[in-house]
């Protein structure tokens, strides 16, 4: 196995995989939404969010543990204790990955009955819960390859995982649509389980890959005599802030699945239109927000390795240069993502989901993007330089504030289901204020402040062509979903020139990536 050191390739090679998966995620939500209509969608997104919950509980924090400790092991000289690390988490993940299941599938009628209010959940979560089992023995196997700064494993067997996912959500929904809603998104979520098993089967074919090039050319294993023991309580003391963390936004999640249907019903929406609302917020105009950040949560991948690379080698000014190459290719997708979703909120999802009321949550979401981008990247810089309790500390912060601010706004009239968005907007912008000012007092970092706001500037460029490029299409005669797509292609075109002009994306960061 060649190990990839260029932290900005590794993200390269997520970002291509998680877009090819993210865009199979946003075709399958089209068809999807169509079919299940705001209701449907409502129903799916009830309970998603638990599953998401749980699983986060119990395997968000080993990926990153995994990778962590193995990267810093191998840089010390230490193969043999970078085994001993992915054995031990394998035989964790697979007993808690059997127990939760099972749990889950217990106690699905109190979710549903309980804790959603909403019978019809419980087909659902029942049908979500074995996707557990095998995201978790995936995350040990997508952590371990990761520690080495390999990334191929993680990019293949997550765009096969979504591809297998995506034809079973559509094919088990279509066939038990006939049946009512709650078997349709039943059949909807039960995709995860089949994208699981396939995207498992797909890491322990690179595994054995793996195990045969070291038969073919052998290395002798260096111990540093810690203990199984201390080794997995090191990888328990990693894991556990980060799942913590992790567990906030899921959680959050069901707590907006409680609180929004239920403050809009307050101020005299009925129960449907209450659910057709939260599903155009969570099932449609959210799911846009989470296209963009499948490029930063790739960079923010590739980034906590490098970072914890860096601090073991003490080299103060490479931690400096990488957590800025993460930022700054943050912000160049972000800002870009967000100026159009605002822009052009209405036409957008009036073209993918012929619904253009989503476009009201979506305005305020699409600001989101930078917000949660800059989270999610300075939360790899924490978790690199192994402070990751500070990273989850920030995020409960953030999750508190949200449920408090989406209770507070949403049952506000004027505001409705826009109050919802707006709380997640300004969440996440005191949480990355957060995460920025404690990276920099442990780090001593130096943020490249004038290259952020050259980045903004050309961006509201776009945003303004984007604008005028449409009006002037539709008034030429052009139909609206045509002159969406016309203006969206001249808004990335005259983004990438700007950028090469003002030198904000040069060949030297292309050679950095494709070096």
């Amino acid at each position: 196995m060649e190990k990839k050191g260029n932290f900005l390739r590794g993200a390269l090679v997520l970002s291509i995989a998680g877009a090819l998966s993210k865009i199979l995620g946003a075709i399958y939500r089209i068809p999807l939404a169509r079919l299940l209509g705001g209701e449907g969608m409502g129903l799916y997104q009830m309970a998603y969010p638990i599953y998401t919950t749980i699983l986060a509980l119990a395997t968000a924090g080993v990926p990153v543990a995994i990778s962590v400790l193995v990267s810093r092991k191998e840089t010390q000289g230490y193969t043999g204790d970078s085994k001993k690390i992915f054995r031990i988490s394998l035989i964790i993940l697979f007993i808690f990955g059997i127990l939760l299941t099972i749990l889950v599938m217990l106690g699905a009628h109190f979710l549903a009955n309980t804790v959603l209010h909403e019978p019809r959940a419980y087909y659902p979560i029942l049908a979500v819960a074995p996707a557990i089992f095998f995201a978790g023995l995936m995350s040990v196997f997508r952590g371990y390859f990761q520690g080495h700064q390999w990334m191929i494993p993680t990019a293949v067997s997550q765009v096969l995982e979504q591809l297998f996912r995506v034809a079973a959500v559509i094919i088990l929904a279509f066939i038990l649509f006939p049946r009512g809603l709650e078997y349709a998104a039943a059949g909807a979520t039960f995709g995860a389980v089949v994208g699981g098993a396939v995207g498992l089967i797909v890491l322990i074919i690179f595994y054995l890959r793996y195990k045969q090039l070291e038969v073919d050319k052998p290395r002798q294993l260096v111990y540093s005599g810690d203990k199984t023991s201390t080794l997995a309580r090191d990888l328990v003391k990693l894991a556990i802030p980060v799942s913590f963390g992790a567990v906030v936004l899921p959680l959050v999640q069901v707590l907006d699945a409680i609180i929004v249907p239920g403050r809009l019903m307050a101020i005299q929406y009925t129960t449907s239109q209450a659910t057709e609302l939260y599903g155009q917020l969570s099932g449609m105009a959210a799911i846009l927000i989470g296209l963009p950040t499948i490029f930063t949560i790739s960079i923010a991948t590739s980034l906590v390795p490098a970072i914890s690379e860096a601090l073991a080698q003490r080299d103060n000014k490479l931690l400096n240069n990488r957590m800025n190459y993460g930022l700054r290719a943050g912000m160049i997708i972000s800002f870009p993502c967000a100026a159009g979703l605002y822009v052009l909120a209405f036409q957008i999802c009036d073209l993918l989901y012929a619904t253009p009321e989503a476009g009201i949550p979506l305005e305020v979401l699409a600001f989101s993007t930078v917000a949660l981008a800059a989270f999610q990247l300075t939360s790899a810089g924490l978790q690199g330089i192994g402070r990751p309790e500070i990273a989850m500390r920030n995020l409960v912060v953030t999750g508190i504030l949200k449920t408090i601010f989406n209770y507070s706004l949403t049952s506000i009239p004027m505001l409705n289901i826009k109050g919802a968005a707006i709380g997640t907007l300004l969440a996440f912008t005191i949480g990355s204020a957060l995460n920025l000012y404690y990276l920099k007092r442990m780090t001593g970092m130096h943020y490249e402040m004038g290259r952020l706001i050259k980045l903004l500037l050309i961006t509201i460029s776009m945003g303004i062509a984007v604008k005028l490029s449409y009006s002037f299409l539709v008034a030429s005669g052009l139909i609206s979903s045509l002159s969406t797509l016309a203006a969206i292609t001249i808004g990335m075109a005259i983004y990438g020139v700007l950028l090469f002009l003002f030198k904000e994306f040069d060949l030297d960061m292309v050679r950095k990536i494709v070096k």
